[in-house]
């Protein structure tokens, strides 16, 4: 059975296509007055009333409060060169106006009023907001936005002038610029064509710029809101067509989450988002963000994404816009986690608190409200495909089950935003351990990390080398190329995904296939079938692993040990396979020396250039909880069914 859910349509192409007409305008309903943006007085005061009789509630307000009260002291964010560290200092400033500014409307506290206009007025006095690297521009406008709309009342008609002078020269007017730019395609106005974060991030920050001065400059919200409505749905066609994000589980959170922001902010002020959350797969991006996450609480980390699962308050939005109740349970469940880890204490001098927490306020404004009890069984199948740019197959074998075994299997495209070349990797989960696990990003201030494609393939965790699948002759996979799934079954004794990874390798495989298999809901098995090119080129077999790795004697075998817990690795086929551990050491001091992992790897010569050759690996845990099993009968991938 394919699961998938598509909502709406795809509409990706000319700008043109999303104009308004000369006689409609985007501001003829606009609420008046502040606050208008995503918490107005009224959902305030909801949002209070609801606390006192839900403790979540109440603690998640608690905890906004006593957060506020450490920013207190924090030194200002600072205006550094555009780069990975100056847009630090832009989300630390988010962070500060974020929390202190709802804390004021919370508590009355002055204290927390005037540290969110010093924060306000040191973003307005900087000299640029770095719009040679416009995810700088987009933060700091949300920041400053929301901060000039929420506290209206309390800022002196001076300071409105200073906040409303600096969104339309330090956002808006570059914005429009790029909104018009035709042809050009340079690093200021590349965002507004992209596909990526990018897109997401930079519209949301343009888009509630313009709705909070909307009123006091309307001809620059109108033709904001024009260039946002016609750029924004590139940005959503990563989603297509059944929710999953190219970039990986951690840029959803960054994505999305500024996705949300610009639709509810559009709701709250005009009354509506113009049709732009029918997009095709937004409406079950959710399920993605829900499914991704292992047993063992990592997600599926590919291209550069880390593997914990940020508790972004776009779940809950989600969850509630598109009716999606096991998200909203997941979300508030998650919530509830964090709200029970220690209290915060002092100011955390490091900028990572800030980096990683800076929409935590927003959980109150979407909060993840409880829902029956009666209804807690999940209501997602156990086995996933997200078909599209990333194109992954889910399997587990229960949900709600910490010892659960999970299998997350990546195909799709090579060429997408943050990826790796990383086609046929898998993860693996069983009995609460990441057994098979995808290392991550590298610094991004390697050399030519993000930047130069060719340098950065030489990064030992970004290609092919580091990650859980198959290589012929010790090549790079090729780049701009699809490697589909052209296979996906899910029943109760068997659920797989076959996926062609020809494309990658195309002077060295004649054909490679991958087939993953979850049997039983009790072993994972992993076929491999492999034509080689007229070179005859070996075909390297590799995963990564945390675990202590023990291999039998004739190499056909081996156990991993983690946490007290086994894992069985068995070659099925081919006879002369063997298991062996390798470094998974990179090449450079430089990069990330993966301390504690290695690399368990099986390397095959083929017989001839004219036969398949067909390698099976079977992963079974150990332990009272699983079944004992009689070996698996084997077919090839072609009869797989």
């Amino acid at each position: 059975m394919r699961w998938f859910v598509a909502a709406g349509f795809l509409v990706v192409f000319p700008f043109a296509l999303f104009s308004v007409g000369a006689e409609a305008d985007p501001l003829a309903l606009l609420h008046p007055g502040h606050p208008r943006l995503l918490l107005t007085d009224e959902g305030l005061s909801e949002a209070v009333t609801a606390a006192k009789t839900d403790p979540v509630r109440a603690a998640l307000h608690a905890r906004i409060i006593a957060t506020a009260e450490n920013v207190l002291n924090a030194p200002a964010a600072q205006h550094i060169p555009a780069s990975n560290e100056s847009l630090d200092q832009v989300r630390c400033g988010v962070h500060f106006i974020l929390h202190c500014a709802l804390a004021y409307r919370l508590t009355g506290d002055e204290r927390f009023l005037a540290r969110a206009k010093s924060d306000l007025l040191n973003f307005a006095a900087f000299p640029d907001w770095s719009p040679a690297h416009f995810l700088d521009v987009g933060e700091t406008s949300f920041a400053v936005a929301i901060g000039y709309d929420w506290l209206y009342a309390q800022l002196t008609p001076s300071e409105r002038a200073q906040l409303r002078q600096a969104l339309l020269q330090k956002c808006l007017e570059p914005a429009n610029t790029a909104y018009n730019a035709g042809a050009r395609n340079d690093r200021y106005v590349e965002w507004a064509k992209a596909m990526s974060n990018w897109n997401q991030v930079c519209n949301s920050g343009v888009l509630v710029g313009a709705l909070a001065i909307a009123d006091e400059e309307p001809e620059v919200a109108r033709k904001i809101i024009v260039g946002a409505r016609a750029s924004i749905p590139r940005g959503l066609a990563a989603y297509a067509p059944d929710g999953q994000y190219p970039e990986g589980p951690g840029y959803w959170t960054f994505g999305t989450t500024y996705t949300v922001i610009a639709l509810a902010a559009l709701d709250t002020a005009l009354g509506t988002d113009f049709g732009l959350a029918t997009a095709s797969g937004f409406g079950c991006t959710v399920n993605y963000h829900v499914a991704v996450k292992g047993p063992s609480g990592r997600t599926f980390n590919y291209a550069d994404s880390t593997d914990d699962l940020q508790n972004s308050p776009a779940s809950s939005w989600l969850a509630q816009r598109f009716h999606v109740p096991t998200a909203l349970r997941n979300t508030r469940m998650l919530l509830v986690d964090d709200l029970h880890r220690e209290k915060i204490s002092k100011f955390d001098p490091t900028i990572q608190q800030q980096v990683v927490n800076r929409f935590f306020p927003l959980h109150a404004i979407w909060f993840p409200v409880a829902t029956d009890a009666s209804a807690a069984a999940p209501d997602l199948p156990v086995d996933l495909h997200f078909r599209g740019v990333a194109d992954i197959a889910l399997f587990r074998s229960a949900w709600n089950d910490p010892r659960a075994i999970f299998v997350g299997f990546k195909a799709g495209e090579n060429s997408f935003h943050h990826n790796h070349l990383d086609l046929g990797s898998f993860v693996l989960d069983a009995d609460g351990v990441r057994w098979a696990l995808d290392l991550g990003p590298d610094a991004y201030s390697l050399p030519g990390y993000n930047n130069n494609k060719l340098q950065r393939w030489t990064y030992f965790r970004t290609n092919n080398y580091s990650h859980n699948t198959v290589t012929p002759g010790g090549v790079l996979q090729r780049t701009s190329v699809t490697a589909p799934i052209v296979a996906f079954s899910s029943t109760p004794e068997r659920a797989f995904a076959v996926a062609d990874l020809t494309p990658a390798y195309p002077d060295e495989a004649t054909r490679l296939c991958r087939g993953i298999a979850l049997l039983d809901r009790a072993r994972v098995l992993v076929q491999d079938e492999y034509q080689p090119g007229k070179n005859g080129a070996a075909l390297r077999w590799t995963m990564v692993t945390r675990a202590h790795i023990e291999i039998a004697d004739d190499g056909r075998s081996a156990t991993l040990q983690d946490g007290g817990r086994m894992l069985h690795v068995e070659i099925l086929e081919t006879p002369h396979a063997r298991l062996s551990v390798n470094s998974s050491k990179p090449p450079t001091p430089l990069e990330n020396q993966n301390e504690g992992t290695a690399l368990l790897a099986i390397d095959l010569t083929p017989e001839t250039t004219t036969a398949t050759s067909r390698l099976v690996v079977l992963f079974t845990p150990v332990g009272d909880k699983w079944p004992k099993l009689s070996a698996p009968s084997l077919v090839p991938l072609s009869d797989w069914r």
